[in-house]
């Protein structure tokens, strides 16, 4: 592959919800020779851990991205949390944050100018993502929240999660098709069906032709590994990705 490939913490959930610190986790991830992290907020207990994230990154000259579990906007006003979670990001020194799409696709031009003042305080990249709910993982809700950020000329970009479409049962192969030139983050994942229910599996044991979408994407675009993967097959799971042509 041609683009950056970085790990979103959720790869080590088991180790997450043993009480393991994400700031213990960013090592393991360089010992893997990768240099980009997403760390997640539901995972960050307290600001000891956010100073200890922080530290860990700059030690081991990482770059840090920040996943927000969070909506970006409610009720056509900026989620009244955000200059706080901005600011934890700040705290991090981290390059992007992700959020969940909420009432974005739908904002008016008062609220977004709301928005667009908050996002202008801070010096990183906010993207917002496609997740597995109905109010932010169609992808008619996408792509109006996408077509709302042009209309506006918003500073935010876009984080196509490959997998969640299953769980609104949209077409991931069509969604990428429409919106890979929007694309600035790509989380990567496979699926399959297991009792006929959507289940992430390993990269090379799923359905979705994800190798062609890499190939498709500009370089620019940073690809993370976003799924549970026990510790013994991580090496495996980024050669993987490292190979695909």
């Amino acid at each position: 592959m041609r683009q950056e490939l970085g790990i979103n913490l959720l790869v080590y959930k088991e180790q997450l919800e043993k009480g393991m610190p994400q700031s213990s986790l960013l090592r393991t991830i360089k010992e893997q020779g990768i240099s980009l992290a997403e760390v997640r907020r539901e995972y960050i207990l307290d600001e000891a851990e956010r100073i200890a994230i922080s530290k860990a990154a700059e030690n081991l000259h990482m770059d840090l991205y920040y996943s927000v579990p969070e909506k970006i906007m409610e009720n056509d006003s900026p989620n009244e949390q955000l200059g706080i979670y901005l600011e934890e990001a700040k705290c991090m020194n981290v390059k992007n944050v992700k959020f969940n799409i909420g009432s974005l696709y739908k904002a008016t031009k008062e609220g977004v100018e709301k928005l667009k003042e908050i996002i202008e305080l801070y010096d990183m990249t906010i993207t917002i993502e496609n997740d597995q709910t109905e109010e932010n993982g169609t992808f008619q809700c996408t792509k109006e929240a996408i077509d709302t950020i042009q209309k506006f000329k918003l500073p935010i970009g876009y984080t196509m999660d490959l997998g969640n479409w299953y769980w609104q049962k949209e077409d991931p192969e069509q969604a990428f098709e429409e919106l890979s030139d929007q694309i600035s983050i790509f989380h990567l994942k496979n699926i399959a069906f297991l009792n006929e229910k959507p289940e992430t599996v390993m990269l090379e044991n799923g359905i979705i032709p994800w190798k062609s979408m890499i190939g498709k994407l500009d370089d620019s675009v940073k690809v993370f590994l976003e799924y549970p993967i026990s510790m013994k097959e991580v090496t495996k799971q980024i050669e993987v990705v490292k190979e695909a042509e």
